[in-house]
């Protein structure tokens, strides 16, 4: 069941929650805020959409940079251009709750609608957190795009060579023992991964959902629970 947050709530949230987020928090629960009009979320959708661009484009590049050259230089460049794009997000997801109700434009509606669900992942309103998810984000694909599969005879297969055997291979024998050779360097992203779900959650509980599973389920034009029973 869901509530408004209590005044005790917000109390504790003034400990953790940097100001910034605390003031888009109290225009998001409307707090000493005046009503929306279609004029301010036309340009609340213009600055979006403009500080999302130039985000993401920043964190694309960085990304293609550790992805081709994989160190841990370009891993913790990659994790902050990602930490500033994913907190822009969260950020603008939380403002744009306060045109909730009001009556718009189909397609600014829209517009706003998918940039509280165009989220992957939720970062959690503290920074030392958001920061820490960013950099396990990245190491793990750092793990995963220079991890290698060394055989028996001493040839150690990257990723590439792997998705190559796999895409052309048609011995049953080669392709299990790739796989299996492939899936053994995951045991170390183990624990990393676990942290990841735990703060992932966190970010998305902070939005309103219950979890980030239920996060993504929200994206198909119905309620979480609804979309899962009529997937099963």
């Amino acid at each position: 069941m869901k509530s408004t947050p209590s005044r005790r709530a917000l109390v504790r949230a003034r400990a953790i929650v940097p100001l910034a987020l605390l003031l888009f928090a109290r225009v998001a629960l409307g707090a000493d805020a005046k009503p929306a009009t279609p004029a301010e979320a036309e340009a609340f959708l213009e600055e979006a959409e403009t500080r999302l661009l130039k985000l993401s484009i920043d964190s694309d590049r960085a990304s293609w940079v550790q992805a081709n050259f994989i160190t841990d230089d370009t891993e913790i460049l990659s994790a902050q251009a990602s930490e500033r794009r994913i907190n822009a997000a969260v950020e603008l997801a939380k403002r744009a709750t306060r045109f909730d109700g009001l009556k718009l434009p189909e397609a600014q509606a829209r517009k706003l609608k998918l940039l509280k669900l165009s989220l992957t992942v939720a970062a959690p309103s503290n920074p030392a957190e958001s920061a820490e998810l960013t950099r396990i984000l990245a190491g793990m694909e750092g793990t995963y795009g220079k991890g290698k599969y060394c055989r028996a005879d001493g040839k150690c297969l990257d990723l590439e060579e792997i998705t190559r055997i796999m895409a052309t291979s048609r011995d049953p024998k080669e392709l299990l023992d790739v796989w299996n050779g492939w899936h053994a360097i995951a045991p170390p992203m183990r624990a990393p991964y676990m942290r990841y779900v735990e703060l992932a959650n966190k970010g998305a509980r902070e939005l309103g959902f219950p979890d980030t599973g239920a996060m993504w389920r929200s994206k198909y034009d119905m309620p979480p629970d609804e979309f899962a029973r009529e997937l099963d």
